[in-house]
């Protein structure tokens, strides 16, 4: 390795990480003397330009050259390429250490960039393309000094190219399957000579989707369209100031084809690799066999449905069971078991596929022919359902801005500004089928507001020691707000409950006036405007919450009257006027973030390198959350006996007298869409605010051994940090959790061959993982399930890293690497699974007794394998062009997505196998590529969501894209 010598090496020497692996194959040099040799690839990793192979940091870098040559196009083709790396839809995972939930109120664990100022979401980084793109840089590992914000487990930076000073146009067209088309273009060149130069860069893509719908309804899933335009100035007013300012519009519209958290394609449901297409309402009751005389008990056996057997996991018990019976069963358990579960009324879609209630075998056959399968899975096998309503858009608009001073020989000032708006809107089908008897789609809408400001400032003291310093500012808004609503406008929902029971004894009066008077109907701002005031209410009740922050008075409930779309309050903000919404909130988080920041670097001598950072943080949020929704209330008491509906008769009663159930001549029962479960129903709001604030140290020593001009090795220890937050939404019992914190140990080196004809680099590392983010599931005070954010108290990840480049000869090149990335949860911590089918809540309601240890168990979304080889073979043409074959195949091992290891949220391991073939013109002008990807159509899972008992434990999956092949035309115009 070479000495780092010089004001700007030494000010690079030692700001960020520990070890470089170059995640590409790079352009080449022809030397006289020794052949084709490695180029410098030169990065922006600590913060300032060096050499890859002269950066102690583990860093994977894709120049521009490398994304075209391979076509690499977002971030799925992006993360075979990366070592322990994987990208969820809308986050990415490093080393095990990611976000295991998408959730308001909570921060990622990769922090991304762009052209080096932070962004919050992944999402609108890689949505724009990576056209026009000068490298992209994943940093592995957590950056404790520079990166220090939500970089516990690592950093992308996407840089882009930039205006030059001299006139280039490109143009560039790409024609596929699944109706693909692309037009992409670029101008740049100097508006006034050596001061001010501009680029103005533009994408347009569209492309039909490629999941099929199996409901006649709607489109296929998952197309695209999308544009973005950016303009970027570069001036230089004097020597020694540069001033660079990019802005960008991007719009996205398109068939939605699922994300974390709305998963679009179903892999099994209570456990079985088929749907649930029997059974009306979820949940099941404990029978007596042979009990066939009295219909209306809750331990009657039916002989002409199944019976179930369910071992209860704490006494190892066997009993019968049998699916609950809509209008008949209350939802619950055995009497005198607290915490019933309260599934508001749910109902299964799929059972009502042919009619309300009724699913032909034909519509049963084709959902189950459309689950997707384990194993392998290809990419013409994939389908799903739903009403034609699937939607997802959103507006970005971004600025990057920053000025640079040499303000000496040795200091240099660095000034960082970015702006980053985004409007996001979706809506989901939330009961996966395309039934037009019962359905339920889920709408969002999500407006945030990113603005940083850092300082920096690089300084050489001696010509040994040099400093990089700085100070940063963040300040995010964000608000989100959501609807669940019929898009049938079912009557259940749509419509007033007319209550038509009676009690003598109190005057007639009905159950729902005698629970809940007859105030008006809460909507979804009413806890709020009623309860937190000086004077609450009368109807307001205590807070839920464990760790009430503000008031014990934020819940109020009424009568159900309906959402007939004439309350505003009743739909969400900027979003539709919607009918028969059954649940609605609103979510805000304010985060306000301060960071300082220094790093020093001392050359002991021509052989070590030292590096110490220090950085600290503060984060302070201000959150709130508003919640309403319909449920049921009545058929049990607090203890899980009969509530107060057994003075009108009991629940089949009620429903019986209110239209719910029929009572047929023969003794038997009939249901309609307006039978309820859980009692009378009934609107609840809630409102929480929350406010938290968070500060931590984190640090840095890196120590650097030179030990010839081709080889070097590293030691380092560095500290990770992610701040606490809020699990909003999900209106947790346990609605906050307190920061992680991390610490790398790592040994890497990186060594050149041949004559830097042969590149081997690797490294090898172990973390002490504290406080670890988890989902998991707890009995809400208000009735039901919620998911919370608990933290996992301790986990290890140890991992092994090589990566090789090697030059054949002079037209044949290989590349590739491997990660071994090892991880379990190194303490007990027992956690619940209400997504597990085997122990349903209706049954075993006192679930937070049934927990399981995670203790031993590998980590979520980390393959333990990972690796990837490529290669490139170029001919030579007569007349100057060349024509050059790239292929690459990459493998990606088993991953879970539940700290349960269980095979029901696993995604199984995938290899994927892509070809290309480049014709460049003499003078580089034009280039025309052939590319298939993913040649065999082997698809793998990104993504796994499970859900409990209200969706009939269904699990649902998100996957990589299907075959597509393609050609793409460019032209390059100069005006050199």
């Amino acid at each position: 390795m070479r000495k780092r010598t010089g004001t700007r090496a030494r000010l690079l020497a030692g700001a960020v990480g520990a070890f470089g692996s170059v995640a590409m194959l790079p352009s080449t040099v022809n030397a006289a003397e020794s052949g084709r040799q490695i180029e410098e690839v030169i990065v922006t990793a600590e913060r300032k330009e060096a050499s890859i192979q002269d950066t102690s940091i583990s860093i994977s870098a894709f120049t521009g050259e490398f994304i075209e040559d391979f076509g690499i196009r977002n971030q799925e083709d992006l993360q075979n390429y990366i070592p322990a790396t994987t990208f969820q839809p809308y986050d990415a995972t490093v080393r095990g250490v990611g976000r295991n939930f998408r959730a308001l109120g909570g921060d990622p664990g990769v922090a991304t960039y762009q052209n080096g100022i932070y962004s919050e979401d992944l999402l609108t980084a890689t949505a724009q393309s990576f056209f026009d793109v000068e490298r992209v840089e994943v940093l592995r590992g957590p950056q404790g000094t520079l990166y220090g914000r939500n970089a516990v487990g690592g950093a992308i930076n996407i840089l882009y190219k930039e205006p030059t000073d001299e006139f280039e146009a490109i143009v560039k067209t790409l024609f596929g399957n699944q109706g693909t088309q692309e037009y992409m273009g670029a101008i740049s060149g100097p508006l006034i000579q050596d001061q001010l130069s501009t680029r103005i860069t533009f994408t347009h893509r569209e492309r039909d989707g490629w999941i099929d719908d199996i409901a006649p309804t709607g489109e296929d899933f998952d197309s695209l369209e999308d544009e973005n335009i950016a303009v970027q100035f570069r001036w230089t007013p004097f020597e020694s100031v540069e001033v660079n300012l990019r802005r960008n519009w991007m719009d996205n519209d398109r068939v939605f084809g699922g994300a974390n958290g709305g998963p679009l394609m179903v892999l099994s449901e209570k456990g079985q690799s088929q749907r649930d297409t029997s059974e009306l309402v979820p949940g099941y009751r404990f029978i007596t066999t042979g009990q066939t005389a009295n219909r209306l008990a809750r331990d009657f056996h039916d002989t002409s449905r199944p019976v179930l057997q369910f071992t209860d996991p704490v006494t190892g018990a066997v009993r019968n069971a049998q699916a609950l019976r809509a209008g008949i069963d209350h939802y619950g358990a055995n009497p005198g078991v607290i915490a019933a579960p309260n599934l508001n009324g749910f109902q299964n879609a799929a059972a009502s596929l042919t009619g309300f209630n009724r699913t032909s075998a034909a519509d049963a056959a084709a959902y189950n022919d459309c689950l997707v399968g384990s194993g392998t899975i290809r990419g013409d096998d994939l389908c799903a359902a739903s009403n034609g309503f699937n939607w997802e858009s959103f507006k970005q608009r971004g600025t990057q801005f920053n000025i640079t001073w040499d303000a000496t020989d040795n200091i240099q000032l660095k000034y960082l500004y970015g702006n980053n708006t985004l409007a996001y809107q979706r809506i989901t089908d939330d009961d996966n089928t395309g039934s037009l008897f019962h359905d339920r789609q889920f709408y969002v809408n999500h407006e945030a507001d990113y603005e940083s400001h850092e300082l920096q400032a690089f300084v050489d003291i001696t010509d040994s020691i040099s400093f990089t310093s700085g100070i940063f500012f963040y300040d995010a808004t964000i608000d989100q707000r959501g609807d669940f609503y019929s898009s049938l406008q079912e009557a259940k929902y749509r419509d007033a409950y007319n209550d038509r029971t009676s009690f003598a004894p109190l005057g007639g009066i009905s159950a729902s006036t005698l629970a809940f008077g007859t105030r008006p109907m809460v909507n979804l701002y009413s806890a709020k405007n009623s309860c937190n005031v000086a004077t609450p209410a009368p109807s307001c009740a205590r807070n839920f919450a464990v760790n009430n922050l503000t008031n014990n008075n934020n819940l109020q409930t009424s009568r159900w009257y309906g959402d007939p779309g004439t309350d505003p309050n009743l739909s969400v903000t900027h979003g539709p006027n919607t009918v028969a919404s059954d649940l609605l909130y609103h979510t805000q988080t304010k985060r306000d973030a301060f960071a300082a920041y220094t790093q020093g670097v001392w050359d002991i001598n021509e052989v070590f390198t030292l590096t110490l950072g220090l950085r600290y943080a503060e984060d302070e949020v201000i959150a709130e959350e508003n919640l309403w929704r319909y449920s049921e209330t009545g058929a049990l008491n607090a203890v899980g006996n009969p509530g107060f509906l057994g003075l009108f008769g009991g629940l089949a009663a009620v429903n019986i007298t209110n239209g719910g159930l029929i009572a047929n001549p023969d003794g038997t029962f009939t249901p309609t869409p307006a039978a309820t479960n859980g009692g009378i129903p009934f609107a609840l709001s809630v409102y929480r605010p929350f406010e938290r604030k968070d500060k931590e140290w984190t640090w840095r020593a890196n120590l650097d051994w030179n030990i010839t001009d081709d080889a070097m090795m590293y030691f380092s220890a560095t500290s990770g940090y992610r701040s606490g937050g809020f699990a909003l939404v999900y209106f947790s019992r346990t609605p906050t959790y307190e920061p992680e914190e991390l610490i790398s140990y790592e040994i890497g080196y990186k060594t050149q061959w041949l004559d830097n004809a042969l590149q081997v680099n690797g490294s090898f590392y172990l973390y002490d993982y504290e406080s670890i983010h988890s989902f998991a599931s707890e009995v809400s005070e208000i009735g039901g399930v919620t998911t919370s954010v608990l933290a996992a108290p301790g986990a290890e990840i140890s991992g092994i890293e090589a990566e090789v480049i090697w030059l054949a000869t002079d037209n044949l090149s290989f590349g590739g690497n491997f990660s071994y990335t090892p991880s379990k949860y190194t303490k007990s911590f027992f956690l619940s699974d209400p997504s597990e089918s085997d122990i349903p809540p209706s049954l075993f309601p006192n679930f937070e007794a049934l927990t399981q240890d995670i203790k031993g168990n590998q980590l979520l979304q980390v393959p333990e394998l990972k690796f990837v080889g490529y290669g490139a073979y170029r001919f030579d043409l007569a007349g100057g062009s060349s024509l050059e074959f790239t292929g690459t195949y990459s493998w990606t091992d088993k991953m879970y997505f539940t700290p349960f290891e269980s095979d029901v949220a696993k995604a199984d391991s995938f290899g994927r196998l892509d070809a290309r073939a480049n014709w460049r013109s003499e003078d580089d002008a034009w280039l025309v590529s052939g590319f298939i990807n993913n040649i065999t159509d082997e698809v793998g899972i990104l993504f796994v969501g499970r859900n409990g008992e209200g969706a009939q434990f269904r699990t649902g999956v998100q996957t990589t894209q299907a075959r597509t092949f393609g050609v793409e035309v460019q032209y390059t115009f100069s005006g050199k």
